[in-house]
C-alpha cells in the first residue's frame, strides 16, 4: 500500500514539475500542448509544418469598442488612431456621444421659390374699347427657376452631449423676362401691363414692349443649443432649442413702352424679425459601414416688421403712383431635410447629400401687396396677404470635426 502511494506521489509530482515548466516558458496561460492561449479566445497553433507565428486577437478598444459599443470613430478605427484618450469618450455613459470639440461645416444649396410668380403682361384684343379687352396669348410670369445659394457655420461641444452650432444662411435669386409683339393684324394685339395700377390706365396704357425683372433674397442667422437625447451604436437622436434671425427681400420693376412712353413700376416687399426655433435631428448608420442616413425637422416663430412701398412713373410724369405700408407679423418657418451621408472611420470628415424643404407662412408677399394698391384695399388684409412662401431643392455638405 505504501509503494503505491509513494508511486502516485511521485507521478503527481513529476506532473506539477511539467506544468511550471510549461507556465515558465509561456505564462499562465498557456494553452494545450503547451503552447500558449491567445487571449479573448483566438490563437494559432502548430501545424504539421511547425508553429505558426502567434498573433492574439486584440482587445475591443482597438477596434473602436468602448464599454458601450463602437467608440467614438466610425467602424474599424480605434479611439488612439482618431486622437482620443481612450477614457474620456468611449468607456463612459455617453458613448457614442460627441468628442469632437470643434466642428466647422460648408453647405452648397440649389433651391427654387415657389408661389412667388408675379405675372406683368398679358396680350389681349386692341380693337375692343377699353376696359372689355380679353387675353388672346399667353401671361408673361416672372417665376424664379433653381438658384445657387450656401449655409455655412461653426459648432463648440460643451460635453460629449450637448454643443452650441452658429449657422448662416444666404439665398439670392434673380429673374427677368421680356415680351414684344408686332401690333397691327387682326384684334390689333398689345400687352396689358398687369401691374400697373388701373387708376392711371390711359390711351397709352396699352404696349407692345414690356420687361420686368424680379428679386428674392432672404438671410437666416442661428443660434442653437443641441443636445442628444437617445443614442447608441446605431443611431443618434437631438433636439435642437435656438434663436434666429430672418431678412426677406421682394422686389420687380416694370417698364412698358409705347412709342415714345414708357410706364415704370417698382413695388417692394421687405421683412427683418428675430424669434424662437426648436426641432429634432436624427441619424441612423449602417450596419459595419461608413454611411449612415440622416433627417432633421425645425420650426421657428419669427416676430418682425414688414415695410412695403409701390411707385409708378412715366416719361411724361415723374411719380403717378407713391404709397407705402407696414404692419408687424408672426411668421411661421418650417423646415424639413433628409439625405444620406459618409464619413472617414474618425468621424472627424462627413459628407452629406440631401433634399430639403422650406415653407415661410403669414407672409406680406410682393404679388399680393400688388394685388392691395390695384384694388385700392388695406383695410383687410385677409383678402391680399395670405401669405403662402415655400423653398425647396438639393443640399450638399461637408463638414470638419476635431
Amino acid at each position: 500500500m505504501q509503494a503505491k502511494l509513494l508511486v502516485f506521489a511521485a507521478t503527481l509530482a513529476a506532473l506539477f514539475g511539467w506544468t511550471s515548466t510549461a507556465s515558465a516558458q509561456y505564462g499562465p496561460g498557456a494553452g494545450p500542448y503547451g503552447y500558449p492561449q491567445a487571449p479573448y479566445g483566438v490563437a494559432q497553433y502548430p501545424g504539421a509544418m511547425g508553429m505558426a507565428a502567434y498573433q492574439p486577437a486584440p482587445p475591443p478598444e482597438a477596434n473602436g469598442m468602448g464599454s458601450g459599443g463602437m467608440g467614438c470613430g466610425a467602424m474599424g478605427c480605434s479611439d488612439a488612431a482618431c486622437g482620443y484618450d481612450g477614457g474620456s469618450c468611449c468607456d463612459d455613459d455617453c458613448c457614442p456621444g460627441w468628442c469632437h470639440r470643434v466642428n466647422v461645416f460648408g453647405e452648397f444649396l440649389y433651391l427654387r421659390p415657389r408661389n412667388a410668380e408675379i405675372a406683368y403682361a398679358v396680350p389681349v384684343n386692341g380693337d375692343l374699347a377699353p376696359g372689355s379687352q380679353v387675353q388672346i396669348g399667353p401671361v408673361s410670369v416672372l417665376d424664379p427657376d433653381f438658384n445657387p445659394a450656401f449655409r455655412g457655420g461653426v459648432g463648440f461641444t460643451l460635453n460629449e452631449c450637448s454643443a452650441i452650432v452658429a449657422t448662416y444662411t444666404n439665398f439670392e435669386a434673380r429673374e427677368t423676362d421680356a415680351v414684344q409683339l408686332a401690333g397691327g393684324g387682326v384684334d390689333n394685339p398689345a400687352l396689358w401691363p398687369l401691374i400697373l395700377s388701373p387708376f392711371v390706365f390711359n390711351a397709352n396704357t396699352l404696349t407692345l414692349d414690356a420687361s420686368a425683372v424680379m428679386d428674392l433674397n432672404f438671410e437666416l442667422i442661428d443660434v442653437d443649443y443641441k443636445g442628444l437625447m437617445a443614442y447608441n451604436c446605431d443611431y443618434r437622436v437631438n433636439y435642437v432649442l435656438g434663436a434666429r434671425y430672418a431678412n426677406l427681400e421682394q422686389l420687380v420693376f416694370a417698364n412698358y413702352t409705347a412709342g415714345v412712353t414708357t410706364n415704370n413700376v417698382v413695388s417692394e416687399v421687405n421683412f427683418d424679425g428675430a424669434g424662437v426655433k426648436f426641432g429634432l435631428e436624427g441619424e441612423y448608420y449602417a450596419l459595419n459601414s461608413q454611411f449612415y442616413a440622416y433627417g432633421k425637422g425645425f420650426a421657428s416663430l419669427i416676430g418682425g416688421e414688414f415695410r412695403t412701398r409701390y411707385f409708378s412713373n412715366s416719361d411724361a410724369d415723374l411719380s403717378i403712383v407713391d404709397t407705402s405700408w407696414s404692419a408687424g407679423r408672426l411668421v411661421g418657418i418650417y423646415d424639413l431635410e433628409f439625405g444620406l451621408g459618409w464619413r472617414n472611420c474618425c468621424d472627424s470628415i462627413r459628407l452629406s447629400v440631401g433634399y430639403t424643404y422650406s415653407i415661410w407662412t403669414n407672409v406680406v408677399k410682393n404679388n399680393e401687396w400688388i394685388n392691395a394698391v390695384q384694388q385700392n384695399n388695406f383695410v383687410d388684409p385677409s383678402d391680399n396677404f395670405r401669405g403662402l412662401l415655400t423653398f425647396d431643392g438639393l443640399t450638399a455638405k461637408a463638414e470638419l470635426l476635431w
